[in-house]
């Protein structure tokens, strides 16, 4: 078995300290989990495991109480930042060098766990051979997968139910992933140091807003700091933080004008439910953080608040006062 987490090396650059964290809570969870499955655990390869298994029913069964037990984290009101792993599983001999171990089944299983989805399992043929009708798990195939420096032809199958786009057993169903949404640090269009400062503010202005006020679920800003400039679509995104809906902007300036565009899309099909721009005067600068903020979290009251079933929302303090404000 390899494990990996996803999004580290990333989160690193963003906030070391932040991974570090996450990096120690993931292998104080994982380190019991492998010992009561018979695991044992040969190496740590940075943010993973290299982990041998003396039956391939106990290590799928471990791998589903690792995501279990992630998710469960996950959705804990304290936990610190968002733990995704991958995990992939392979049977096969194996060579002993010292504490170490090395041959083809190694290699094929550290190719088949980058094919899992974050939060999500990948078995190979051999390991759902040994499985079937021992361990109750749904399969789907990959088509040809692509799997580097190996020769032979490798059936590899994502184990269904276990991705992070799923609920937890025990978690609200879909509904409730339509009540999480993420913003998106806001993008400075300027070379002005300055206006990368604003639009920092506006991103955080408006997190808080969210979490204080509506009867919506926001992301951490550490969880989505790893996401500026990273180049990733929408869908994959939301994916990844197991979001409905995302949020995400750009500041202009010219002179004392500022124009802030906004945009809210949702997370399945990367299609805008709502945008706006907003063309003001630069005069205090958090006061205008506050406008834009509590003016996007009014209309994400209109928008989406109303599709939520009444069983997911929380008691919203914004008042009719404020949707008026927005509309000026």
């Amino acid at each position: 078995m390899f494990t990996d987490m996803v999004g580290f090396t990333t989160l690193s650059q963003r906030d070391e300290a932040m991974a570090v964290r996450l990096l120690e809570e993931q292998r104080s969870l994982l380190r019991p989990l492998f010992g009561s499955h018979g695991g044992r655990v040969i190496k740590t390869l940075g943010d993973g495991f290299l982990v041998e298994f003396a039956s391939a029913v106990e290590s799928v069964r471990c791998a589903q109480r690792i995501q279990g037990t992630i998710a469960q984290r996950n959705s804990g009101p304290r936990a610190e930042g968002r733990l995704l792993l991958r995990v992939g599983i392979h049977v096969g001999d194996i060579l002993g060098e010292g504490d170490d171990i090395v041959g083809d089944a190694v290699n094929v299983a550290s190719r088949i766990e980058p094919l899992a989805d974050p939060g999500g399992i990948c078995v190979s043929g051999q390991v759902l051979d040994q499985i079937r009708n021992k361990v109750p798990v749904t399969c789907r195939e990959l088509v040809a997968p692509s799997l580097k420096n190996v020769e032979s032809p490798i059936q590899v199958f994502r184990v269904e139910g276990t991705s992070s786009d799923r609920p937890a057993a025990g978690a609200p169903g879909p509904a409730a992933s339509f009540v999480r949404l993420a913003v998106l640090p806001f993008r400075c269009l300027s070379a002005n140091p300055a206006d990368r400062v604003f639009a920092e503010g506006l991103t955080v202005g408006l997190i808080n807003h969210l979490a204080q006020g509506t009867a919506l679920r926001v992301v951490a800003l550490t969880s989505v700091l790893q996401y500026r400039d990273a180049g990733k679509r929408i869908r994959e995104i939301g994916r990844e933080l197991a979001v409905g809906s995302i949020i995400e902007g750009s500041v202009r300036r010219s002179a004392n004008a500022v124009r802030i565009a906004v945009q809210l899309v949702d997370a399945g099909s990367e299609e805008p439910i709502w945008a706006q721009h907003f063309d003001r005067e630069l005069v205090d600068s958090f006061a205008l953080e506050d406008e834009i903020a509590l003016g996007v979290t009014t209309v994400l009251q209109r928008q989406l608040v109303a599709r939520i079933p009444p069983a997911f929302r929380r008691p919203s303090t914004i008042g009719p006062s404020t949707a008026a404000a927005v509309a000026s």
